[in-house]
């Protein structure tokens, strides 16, 4: 028995399998540790069991990661108070829930409770998470305080969660979104990841569809799923992010002046704003208001009207299953967007393109969005015949 503070006291730990130190372990198996814990305000005791190190696939680091567990787990116990039967511990102190000396995972997950972003940066935020506690996990870190983080404790934790200089670079910027919190609360004097540099990493042209796979894919739609085919039009001619489209209700939509409210979510800024419904979309936009009740979602369940508002992820699962595994299509929906931008750039110009776009400026628009912008631009250098002489 381990004799801990408070009259409380627990069994030694076991590590399942009991072999775990040795080389023939085996990581097919679920491995965990596992000990009682008694209080003597409570007649049973408490059985715990600790997992995590299961994440690990190479035997020598689910080893490290369970000896990091134990010695992890006695600390909570002995050091910062921890009672399984409570689930507390003495270094809780301020009102949302953490202090300066509260470890980093800890803080990043209390932090990422009550950030304010879009929801799809907050789904992408949690999955960085994951990848950031394996790696806490891993390096030995899941007891060190936030207020004494630094960059180089940063960087450790970026390297090993991420596996690609683009991964290393996502991960990056979210653990800046939630360490400029830490930095408002004071749990931090500065942002550490600021300072950390981005990897240098190779852009990939976007792949959209051809003339030709516009042509299929707008009949096969048309004929098999009408209420997809009429999504698509109006999302393509809209200029809107797949999110922004599925909140829009039909009292968002001023049909006289050919207009729909959307709010537009940037990180920190939210924005209502009007975007125009092309006269080429109104009669998609047309159809679906006049089978709308006052406020119904224009696309929920079956991209048809409804109460309930349905998640972006849906429309590209569809688009993979419907689109690009029946008819063998490389692009994904996303890049409808990229193509009609580009359109629009070629027909007016990258200024109409980006006001489509709700854009903050043309480079955004030109860079990521406007393909053809930098040939049609140096087309038109080509055409400048200022003479010398």
């Amino acid at each position: 028995m381990i004799n801990l503070p408070n009259n409380c006291y627990c069994s030694d730990f076991n590590v399942f399998p009991k072999n775990w130190k040795s080389k023939n372990a085996k990581t097919t198996v679920n491995w965990y540790i596992k000990y009682r814990f008694y209080d003597s305000k409570y007649q049973q005791p408490k059985q715990v069991m600790v997992k995590g190190m299961n994440q690990f696939k190479t035997l020598s680091e689910r080893q490290e990661a369970t000896s990091n567990a134990l010695s992890l787990e006695l600390d909570k116990l002995l050091n910062q108070g921890f009672n399984p039967f409570v689930k507390s511990n003495k270094f809780i102190a301020c009102s949302q829930g953490i202090g300066p000396e509260t470890n980093i995972l800890d803080a990043l997950q209390a932090v990422y409770k009550k950030i304010q972003v879009s929801e799809r940066t907050l789904k992408d935020i949690k999955h960085v998470l994951r990848s950031v506690e394996k790696a806490i996990l891993l390096l030995g870190l899941m007891n060190y305080p936030i207020s004494q983080v630094t960059r180089k404790t940063i960087k450790l934790i970026l390297e090993n969660a991420s596996g690609s200089a683009d991964n290393f670079n996502k991960n990056r910027s979210y653990l800046m979104i939630l360490f400029s919190e830490l930095c408002e609360m004071e749990l931090v004097e500065t942002n550490p990841v600021r300072d950390i540099k981005k990897r240098k990493t190779i852009k990939h042209l976007r792949n959209v569809l051809s003339d030709e796979e516009r042509v299929l894919v707008n009949n096969y739609l048309q004929a098999n799923y009408p209420s997809f085919h009429s999504f698509l039009h109006i999302f393509f001619h809209s200029g809107a992010r797949i999110t922004e489209l599925l909140k829009v209700k039909k009292s968002d939509v001023d049909i006289t002046r050919q207009r729909y409210r959307v709010i537009i979510q940037k990180g920190r800024e939210y924005r209502e704003v009007w975007k125009v419904i092309k006269n080429i979309a109104l009669p998609f936009w047309v159809k679906i208001l006049d089978q709308a009740k006052s406020n119904d979602y224009l696309f929920s369940i079956g991209l048809e009207p409804g109460e309930a508002q349905i998640q972006s992820y849906q429309i590209t699962k569809r688009w993979y299953r419907l689109v690009k595994k029946k008819l063998n299509i490389e692009a994904d929906f996303y890049s409808l967007k990229h193509l009609n931008l580009d359109e629009t750039a070629n027909l007016l110009d990258i200024n109409d393109a980006s006001a489509m776009a709700t854009h903050n400026s043309t480079t955004i628009t030109a860079r990521y969005y406007a393909i053809g912008e930098k040939q049609r631009q140096n087309e038109r250098l080509k055409q400048v015949e200022n003479k010398f002489a």
